[in-house]
């Protein structure tokens, strides 16, 4: 399960994206989309959330309108607010094409399907706006989520429910230095997590012609957890030092996680541990520090 630190909230202030609170944008005209949570007689497509039309004032920035609708109790009772309860937008800035929005600590409280759904909704509300392409999220001066853009929720086009989505998981190419993907339907709750669903995904191996295992059998995780963007997961079963396996091996298996892992929102890098301990290479290849996504060593398709 996702654990976040509890912070004080503190005075806001210059971000090292360079956004202030209070920029304003030009007076706003015509109509906003928002987006909300779908309610649940009408999550019948298998969609989460979907975008309310808003009519904007023009004597007001859009910026500021767009935080108080995605905050407002929605007059279509097709709508939930996607922004719970216990949680503030307290401001959003406008530096050049990134929105910060800045919320009090009690964004740091939520996790899994309930902040997937208010960051995208956040994120899919601001980058409707022109001249927006990213998206900050930060409580006080700390930046929580770094220049979130629409393309990193395209996973709600395959939610099936709350609690179940299609996601790409990665392996090892048979004929070529890259990694190829499958498409897994996943289940996670408030007791099997994203990551731990991932994982089970990856470490059953493929099932496509032309892929293999990421790691050999008997290969076991012993934990996964995510601490501001950070995953951590823990490996048992191997030898880090098996001569049999080569650095090219390693650099595989090691970016079917990283890369499978950082698909999920909020998750930025990942550090493999071996039966709970930071080693410094697996197979001949660093593990020693945190790892981020790798376009490069993906395939030019995904296998299906």
């Amino acid at each position: 399960m996702k654990k976040r630190l509890i912070v004080a909230f503190v005075a806001l202030c210059i971000l090292a994206a360079g956004c202030t609170p209070g920029t304003s944008t030009s007076p706003s005209s015509g109509t906003l989309s928002v987006y909300r949570e779908l309610s649940a007689d009408y999550k019948t497509d298998g969609k989460l959330v979907q975008p309310d039309t808003v009519n904007l004032n023009p004597t007001e920035d859009t910026i500021s309108q767009a935080l108080t609708a995605l905050m407002a109790t929605p007059e279509n009772d097709k709508f939930k607010c996607p922004i719970p309860k216990t949680v503030t937008l307290l401001d959003a800035a406008l530096e050049d094409n990134v929105v910060t929005v800045y919320a009090d600590s009690e964004y740091l409280d939520t996790g899994g399907m309930v902040k997937t759904i208010m960051d995208a909704c956040i994120t899919l509300t601001m980058c409707s706006i022109e001249g927006v392409d990213f998206v900050n999220i930060c409580v006080g001066s700390e930046v929580i989520e770094n220049r979130l853009s629409s393309e990193d929720f395209l996973l709600f086009d395959t939610i099936i429910s709350s609690n179940k989505a299609q996601v790409r998981i990665y392996f090892p190419k048979t004929s070529e230095h890259l990694l190829g993907s499958e498409y897994r339907t996943i289940s996670f709750d408030g007791e099997n997590s994203a990551e731990r669903a991932v994982l089970d995904a990856l470490f059953d191996g493929p099932s496509s012609v032309g892929l293999k295992r990421a790691f050999p059998i008997g290969t076991l995780v012993m934990s996964v957890y995510t601490l501001d963007g950070l995953c951590s997961v823990s490996l048992s079963g191997l030898d880090p030092e098996n001569e049999a396996m080569t650095a090219e091996n390693a650099e595989l298996a090691v970016y079917a996680i990283v890369n499978s892992l950082t698909a999920l929102s909020g998750i930025k890098s990942i550090q493999i541990l071996i039966d709970g301990k930071s080693v410094p290479k697996l197979w001949g290849y660093d593990i020693s520090v945190p790892l981020s996504r790798k376009e490069s060593i993906i395939g030019s398709a995904a296998s299906t």
